[in-house]
């Protein structure tokens, strides 16, 4: 089963679809603000905090990351790293080039977030990957659209 609409390219903004939770999957439009990425950001805390979960972050199609929004993501990690070690199950990243895949596996060897994280070229091969990290109570929750988390 696969998220509802992750193969329309989103324009503008960032998308975290927790409509499978404790799958989510986040998505980034070309073209996104300070503003679009905090709200991310606060997203991912609740998360984090909130209990187990894993995350395929589809990259396709949109910017890299700024300097501040990178550092943004690292003092994440560097403040909720106890709950991000106990939380963030694995994270599966969708990207649509070898040089961006690339990219992201190197940044990801340099500075390892404290959670498997792996790169792919599909959200099929992401997701499977992803519930592998799932005991069976979680991968049932995931097989169905939560009623509880929407996205936002």
């Amino acid at each position: 089963m696969a998220f509802v609409g992750t193969e329309a390219a989103l324009a503008r903004g960032i998308e975290l679809d927790r409509s499978r939770y404790p799958l989510v999957a986040m998505r980034a439009g070309e073209h996104y603000t300070q503003d679009d990425w905090d709200v991310l950001m606060r997203g991912m805390i609740q998360l984090i905090v909130s209990g187990p979960f894993g995350l395929i972050n589809d990259t396709r199609g949109s910017s890299m990351p700024n300097a501040v929004q990178r550092r943004a993501v690292a003092q994440m990690y560097a403040d909720y790293e106890r709950q991000a070690r106990a939380h963030l199950l694995a994270s599966g990243i969708v990207g649509d080039s070898s040089l961006v895949n690339g990219i992201l596996t190197a940044l990801n060897w340099l500075k390892p977030p404290p959670h498997p994280v792996r790169v792919f070229s599909s959200m099929t091969d992401a997701e499977r990957w992803v519930l592998q990290h799932f005991n069976v109570e979680l991968r049932r929750q995931a097989q169905a659209p939560s009623v509880e988390h929407r996205v936002g």
